[in-house]
């Protein structure tokens, strides 16, 4: 039955491969060919499912139909809803590109893929789009009018599908969420033999669906697709994947793996030491991500009177994961207690509990970042900010564990507190199933480096992913798009316990939510053990300092405690040309990470003249890092008011655009529902963060209207 099947594979194989490749016309295709495409069987509900093995990138072009109007008076942009000019849609099976067809209106695009999908046997057919959210947008009426409305969909936020179904077993995806990065980027990282055609397609001049198209324009649209097609099929060549199986986003790829690894038991020993709903919900209000603060004695201060240096943590999350221990039982209820109690018995115990302080203050009006967020605080009383944490309070409510008591406790003193609805469980380390796959994912990534481009990209991959495969939420709300209006409404079912306990019985369940709160916390102690090791600390971010003066012994110090961490769990360096990689250790690289000037506004927003370019460098959430060339050079100009110009800065807008009715326009442009792009400027402030949350989402601007 093998050598059967063997013989057929190599029959289609050989079919495909004496086809040659061309780019042409929709119309010109033989559909003919794609008879020849073998089909894969997956277990299904009831009835087998087959699925076209072949890879299919489709993608879209489009033009405004007037051009942009930005009024001084007002300083405001105006836009219209605009239209697709152009689409593509290339197809590849058995490492060979057959054809990259190409329209002009996007009502042809919807007929095509169901032509291609109709004429091979497979019950499914996937399509890609890379940033599919942004063609969903153009093609969901017409796709809607031919296909009905979809079967299933999965939408990660509103105007964000990543994955649609129809019932005629199209199944549309988003490539963008596996790869992680622009198609330019994927392409050049893997070294697959087409790349994007940068600077080929002038997006700023207005085209209608009967404006000639030259070579140069012919080439863009025609690479874009087949890049895709082929950073797909190496992925999966790569991953020992096809079509049926290669994960939907970057986290199923390293999700995959350890549910192999793990078995069957992995899931047992998730329902032994789950949350229960209540904890969980004290859980999600524990939870916070990376620190990110500011000296605030020095906010607005150009800095230029020493050396500032940088130093990062390698692989700070995935340190964590190896070498430290997490709560590895059920959480139960104890006698409230005192943090001092907690704090002796940490190396032992995870806790989590409700902090309350009295009249709590720093200890030092010295103390550069302090600790205590107040956006998680459940009550204050007279609270004093700064940039979104305290510096006093009267009173002061928040959930912690363990770890934040740590840092809370070295910062700040306090009239009384009390630890209350304190519950606890046993650590120990991770299980092997789970650290083992942490430390090998580290150490492809580091002996791959410079190697073999397609590994090296999917192994650097894995190790960003880890950390967020335990931190994602058991809960996610649902995000239903409204097939008539086209907008999306967000059903919360956090409140939902029965919700919580299904997903606690499915068997892919194995990673508790509580460790990843534990990871961030313990990042959060070590940055700030970190900063200790500066004279002048000046700022952090996440798994960094930045600082005056560093402590070279303290900071040798930090490492080898952090190496003693991964020896204790059977964890060594690894090992490439003779150098030790160690996992966790605080990195300098030299004069990459010095800098003579640096001056920033608070949270997400820095610049430093590095000493090995010469050059200014900056971060500003919400601006791209090419936002830099605004300054003009100039660090004087990183100051509160100075406009980072969108035009320069490449930062956009997105206005929707969503019309009743597919329509022709005047030009003779067949046209629904669309998007426009436009400049976004962005000001430079040092404004109170009330919401640290709101410093980690997507820095685009969302706007819907109604077309008139």
């Amino acid at each position: 039955m093998g050598r059967a099947a063997d013989q057929i594979t190599k029959y289609y194989q050989e079919k495909i491969l004496e086809v040659p490749y061309q780019m042409c016309h929709y119309k010109k295709f033989d559909y003919n060919i794609l008879k020849h495409i073998r089909t894969l069987n997956s277990a299904g509900v009831g009835r087998p499912m087959t699925y076209n093995d072949i890879i299919i990138m489709a993608d879209t072009e489009t033009s405004k139909k007037k051009p942009d109007r930005y009024d001084k008076k007002s300083q405001k942009w105006y836009t219209h809803d605009n239209h697709v000019v152009c689409w593509t849609i290339s197809l590849r099976a058995f490492g060979h590109n057959i054809a990259t067809l190409y329209g002009r209106k996007p009502s042809r695009m919807i007929e095509t893929l169901l032509r291609i999908h109709q004429v091979m046997s497979g019950l499914y057919t996937v399509v890609y789009f890379h940033n599919f959210p942004y063609d969903h947008v153009f093609l969901r009426k017409f796709a809607y009018r031919m296909y009905g409305e979809p079967l299933r969909q999965l939408n990660v936020k509103p105007q964000y599908p990543i994955y649609i179904e129809y019932g005629n077993g199209l199944i549309f995806k988003d490539s963008l969420i596996l790869a992680q990065r622009k198609l330019e980027k994927w392409a050049d990282d893997l070294e697959v033999e087409h790349r994007k055609a940068t600077g080929k397609w002038d997006y700023d001049l207005i085209r209608n669906q009967n404006t000639p198209l030259n070579a140069d324009e012919l080439e863009y649209i025609e690479h874009d697709t087949l890049a895709g097609v082929e950073c797909i099929d190496k992925t999966m060549q790569a991953l020992g994947k096809d079509i049926r199986s290669i994960p939907l986003t970057a986290t199923g790829i390293p999700r995959g793996q350890i549910r192999k690894r793990g078995k069957r038991k992995a899931h047992e020993d998730f329902k032994k030491i789950a949350a229960t709903f209540a904890q969980l919900k004290k859980l999600l209000q524990m939870f916070h991500g990376g620190y990110t603060h500011g000296n605030r004695h020095f906010i607005n201060t150009l800095i230029n009177w020493a050396l500032i240096y940088a130093y990062d943590f390698a692989s700070s999350y995935p340190f964590i994961l190896t070498a430290f221990k997490f709560p590895m039982e059920k959480f139960t209820p104890i006698d409230n207690c005192s943090k001092d109690f907690i704090l002796k018995n940490m190396d032992d115990y995870a806790y989590m509990f409700k902090f309350i302080a009295v009249n709590i203050q720093l200890k030092s009006d010295d103390e550069p970042m302090p600790a205590l967020q107040f956006s998680k605080c459940v009550k204050t009383v007279n609270a004093i900010q700064d940039n979104g944490r305290i510096l006093c309070a009267n009173y002061v409510e928040i959930w912690l564990n363990e770890w934040d008591l740590a840092v809370i406790n070295e910062q700040y003193k306090m009239e009384k507190s009390i630890c209350v609805e304190v519950e606890a469980a046993a650590k120990d380390y991770l299980p092997r199933w789970f650290t083992d796959y942490v430390f090998e994912s580290f150490t492809s990534k580091t002996m791959l480096k410079g190697g073999d481009a397609v590994l090296y990209s999917i192994a650097k991959a894995l190790v960003n992913a880890l950390y967020g495969m335990s931190a994602q939420k058991p809960l996610k709300p649902d995000i239903i798009e409204n097939y008539i209006t086209g907008e999306f409404s967000i059903q919360d079912i956090e409140n939902e316990p029965e919700k919580y306990a299904e997903y606690c019985e499915k068997m892919s369940s194995i990673l508790p939510y509580q460790w990843g709160v534990w990871v961030t916390s313990a990042a959060f102690y070590n940055v700030h053990q970190l900063a200790k090791c500066f004279r002048i600390p000046l700022y952090i971010d996440t798994d960094s300092c930045y600082g005056l003066d560093p402590d070279l012994n303290a900071i040798a110090a930090y490492n080898q405690r952090c190496k003693d961490m991964l020896t204790a769990n059977g964890y060594g360096p690894v090992i490439r040309d003779g150098k030790e990689y160690w996992l966790g250790v605080a990195e300098h690289e030299g004069d990459k990470d010095t800098y003579t000037e640096f001056k920033y506004q608070g949270a997400k927003r820095y610049c430093g003249r590095q000493v090995k370019d010469g050059k200014l460098h900056s971060t500003v959430a919400g601006v791209p890092k090419k936002g830099v060339i605004c300054l003009d050079d100039n660090i004087d100009n990183f100051h509160p008011g100075f406009v980072f110009s969108g035009e320069l800065t490449g930062k956009k807008t997105h206005v929707y655009f969503n019309v009743p009715e597919i329509y022709i326009d005047e030009n003779g442009n067949e046209t629904g529902d669309s998007i426009s792009l436009i400049p976004c400027d962005y000001e430079l402030d040092s404004v109170q963060v009330v919401n640290w949350q709101e410093l980690f989402n997507e820095e685009i601007q969302i706007q819907i209207y109604e077309e008139e």
